[in-house]
């Protein structure tokens, strides 16, 4: 793809009244600044594995996968991420995993470097660790669910991690299509799909249709899933 610049030219706020304190910046206000706006097709590639680092990306609608391809030529999804997520850190200048848009995807991204030296807001450094923080919450999540729980737990672990953070535990709009769950989960896509006819057998779920899942039992779901 090609490297985003930021953008150099900003809007001039209008200098308030003497008598009136200046309202503080929101940090909405200090990510938009630097950030340049950027729209991604459905499966097109943000960053591949192996390509130079440098740029941070904010989610503003659609969702995301982060993947690596494993020696043996499989594919091991690492994270999905949503409207509000951050994504694209490193420790050093170059990508480990590939970022692709599962279905349109629009994201602001941000120059790392500049982005650090215009962090002159303590309250701007606490949000960007925030968020960075809980993408490492979500990791170590997915770490456990990989090592300690058999498929149907995967699957329900899965559907509640998604109501969490859609806000929905009843009505949950799939974004991905069912391999890339199973590339997720750590399973394959015919037990993926066995899986999720179990839940539904069961009555704790209803099935809409391949990616619209209606949650009928929500404590069942959550039991299966700890």
């Amino acid at each position: 793809m090609l490297t985003p610049h930021p953008v150099l030219d900003f809007p001039q706020t209008q200098t308030p009244p003497v008598s009136v304190t200046p309202p503080r910046p929101r940090l909405d206000d200090d990510f938009q600044a630097s950030s340049v706006p950027l729209n991604f097709a459905r499966n097109s590639e943000i960053f591949a594995e192996g390509e130079a680092a440098g740029y941070v990306y904010k989610i503003v609608s659609g969702v995301v996968r982060v993947s690596k391809l494993l020696p043996d030529g499989r594919r091991q999804i690492s994270a999905f991420h949503l409207p509000g997520d951050m994504f694209g850190f490193e420790l050093d200048d170059m990508h480990h995993v590939s970022a692709e848009a599962i279905g349109p995807v629009k994201v602001l991204a941000y120059k790392w470097q500049s982005l650090l030296s215009a962090t002159s807001s303590t309250g701007f450094v606490h949000e960007l660790l925030n968020r960075t923080m809980v993408g490492l919450r979500q990791t170590q999540d997915h770490l456990l669910l990989l090592g300690r729980r058999n498929a149907l737990e995967r699957v329900a672990a899965f559907l509640i991690e998604m109501a969490r953070r859609t806000g929905s535990d009843r009505s949950l709009h799939l974004a991905m299509p069912r391999h890339d769950i199973a590339d997720y989960l750590g399973l394959t896509l015919e037990t993926v799909s066995r899986m999720f006819a179990e839940l539904k057998d069961a009555g704790i779920i209803k099935l809409e249709s391949a990616r619209q899942v209606t949650v009928l039992d929500i404590s069942k779901l959550e039991a299966m899933a700890t």
